[in-house]
């Protein structure tokens, strides 16, 4: 099962001796897929390859989370991990989120499955889900690729747009079949993106946990996608029938700190699933490290009811963490103040740090990572709503998040207000989770903060491509100021 292939794509995937010359593809680096993709036990294996493209850590293993953290407002970084984040954090030129290769090999995976299961064994109805998963699947590598590297549909400086990304719809399992694409317009890609989960809506299975593809959520990304899109009526339209969709629940009060501490949060319509200790990222990669430098939920649990004179020794480095001006925002009574707290001394030093992620499998360095959950649903719909100026909508959803949180609901009586107190409560309710400097980019605002801000169209705003990509391939333009 596990030998089935190791696709050998364009770009990376294909790399450079020189500015025109590809190294050779010796014949144990890929297999051909009339041999690989002709059983159904391999197309199943295949479609596991995709979700396991999901942990890497240019992707939901750290950096769309930590690294995406470290280059918005709400966090700072403490020079305690060997300098890991300290660019990040600063925003120096060149160093971003990325996974360029990563992604599109996920994509390739996904594109073979697609043209293998029209022949493949199964039924027919088995064919339609399988179609809908792995459609999921793309739409979603495909939405983060361009978060990454191209600018929004309705946020494009004109002057600065070099496109969106190469579209890639055909697998390829050969040399001779490697195209050079262009970056495909921004319109273009996020149509392929509509277009994917429109099949995942209608044919991905309606049954599954959250670490499955479902019609869930399916449902839970188009409503992103669309707010992203600023597409209204969508958001609104994905966002409710996500909620209807009988997979995660709203936790309560007096359950929100302990939600963080389950395996898998309760809230998550869609979760990247670590399993094995083979998948540890460990102390220098992981979401928990960068975050924090408690060691478990039990450690944590024990240092918030007393903290002892002699401090146990730090597991990880904590040096992405909470600003003042963020922590300031919560009310004194807000429960969500409960996932910050004082850590340990890693280089003489000690902070309030995010809780977020402490091994909650049990085993330290590994987290299943939430990438959809049921709060974000309420206030994407919110903002959705608030944009078309149903207030009255916009807040019932709002105060659900807010009296949740324990504070008075809000009694925003204009589409301005509304849209301040929603922008106030996605950096609450969904801080250090990777949002926060996604949503300064596709509102075109400018990221402020004590180590220089970046403007918004500034080439930091979007990250460069990588530069072997633009030496294989002569029809990539890379992106303003790299």
């Amino acid at each position: 099962m596990k030998k089935f292939f190791k696709y050998i794509i364009l770009f990376s995937a294909l790399t450079v001796s020189s500015c025109d010359k590809l190294i050779e593809v010796t014949p144990r680096q890929s297999i051909d897929t009339s041999t690989a993709l002709n059983s159904q036990e391999n197309i199943n294996a295949a479609i596991t390859d995709v979700y396991v493209a999901l942990k890497a850590v240019e992707i939901y293993g750290r950096d769309l989370i930590c690294t995406a953290e470290a280059l918005g407002d709400d966090s700072r970084i403490i020079n305690r991990a060997g300098g890991r984040y300290v660019n990040q954090g600063s925003n120096v030129i060149n160093n971003h989120i990325g996974g360029w290769s990563v992604y599109y090999a996920a994509i390739n995976r996904a594109n073979l499955v697609l043209r293998a299961l029209p022949k493949s064994t199964f039924s027919d109805a088995k064919k339609a889900e399988l179609e809908g998963e792995v459609k999921f699947l793309r739409a979603l590598l495909y939405f983060n690729l361009m978060r990454t590297y191209a600018f929004e549909p309705k946020a494009i400086i004109a002057s600065l747009d070099k496109g969106g990304v190469p579209l890639m719809v055909d697998g390829v399992d050969a040399l001779s079949e490697v195209s050079y694409p262009e970056r495909a317009p921004v319109a273009d890609v996020y149509a392929q993106i509509y277009k994917d989960l429109t099949d995942a809506v209608a044919k991905a299975p309606t049954t599954g946990g959250p670490n499955k593809a479902t019609k869930a959520a399916a449902n839970a990304l188009f409503a992103r996608v669309a707010l992203y899109n600023e597409d209204w009526a969508n958001a609104v339209k994905y966002a409710t029938d996500a909620l209807a969709g009988g997979l995660g629940r709203f936790v309560a009060s007096n359950e929100y700190v302990a939600s963080w501490r389950a395996a898998s949060h309760p809230e998550s319509i869609f979760e990247v699933l670590f399993q094995t200790r083979q998948e540890n990222i460990g102390v220098n990669e992981s979401i928990q490290s960068a975050y924090t430098s408690i060691g478990s939920v039990s450690e944590a649990t024990a240092l918030a009811a007393s903290r002892p004179a002699t401090l146990p020794p730090a597991s990880g480095w904590g040096a992405v963490v909470p600003t003042t001006a963020l922590l300031a925002l919560y009310d004194s009574i807000d429960v969500r103040k409960g996932l910050y707290q004082l850590g340990l001394n890693r280089s003489n030093t000690i902070t309030t740090e995010c809780t977020k992620f402490l091994g909650k499998s049990g085993i330290v360095y590994m987290d299943n990572v939430p990438v959809i959950r049921i709060s974000e649903l309420y206030l994407i719909r919110a903002e959705a709503y608030a944009k078309q100026d149903k207030l009255v909508e916009a807040l019932a959803d709002v105060n659900k998040i807010r009296t949740r949180a324990g504070i008075a609901a809000s009694t925003a009586a204009t589409s301005t207000a509304l849209l301040t107190e929603i922008e106030k409560q996605r950096r609450l309710e969904l801080a250090f989770e990777g949002h926060r400097w996604f949503d300064l980019k596709r509102n075109k605002k400018d990221v402020v903060k004590s180590t220089g801000n970046v403007p918004y169209g500034d080439a930091r705003i979007l990250a460069p491509l990588p530069t072997s990509e633009i030496l294989v391939n002569k029809k990539l333009v890379q992106n303003a100021g790299y």
